[in-house]
């Protein structure tokens, strides 16, 4: 079970991730998170993991398969800090340059100035 917290800026839409992100979540959490990825307006989705309880591969899967497809349309997945064991997991299955991925949000204002609207 998990709970998807949406803020909105200019252009960009900060999404927190409250709870495990596993199998049984995927099918929820792909929709949600797709539908804030393809709003009309939008160019990047930031999807703060400090919350996250458990992660599965299945998890991570959504997380590439949402950052591949919002490409394809002129957009964006960023990661903001992802709680220690997902780190460790992204780096684990190589996947952690993937995503531009930040530790803070200050270090995120810096990089894109519309979260900070």
């Amino acid at each position: 079970m998990f709970t998807l917290q949406a803020e909105s800026h200019k252009n960009v839409t900060v999404l927190r991730y409250l709870g495990d992100m596993l199998l049984p979540d995927v099918p929820q959490f792909s929709r949600q998170l797709e539908a804030h990825l393809l709003a009309p307006g939008i160019k990047q989705v930031i999807l703060d993991l400090s919350h996250v309880g458990k992660v599965d591969s299945s998890g991570l899967g959504v997380l590439v398969s949402a950052s591949t497809k919002s490409r394809g349309h002129g957009r964006r997945l960023v990661l903001l800090t992802p709680a220690p064991h997902v780190a460790e997991l992204l780096k684990k299955v190589e996947i952690e340059g993937f995503f531009p991925t930040f530790d803070s949000e200050e270090e995120l204002k810096g990089y894109i100035p519309d979260a900070a609207d």
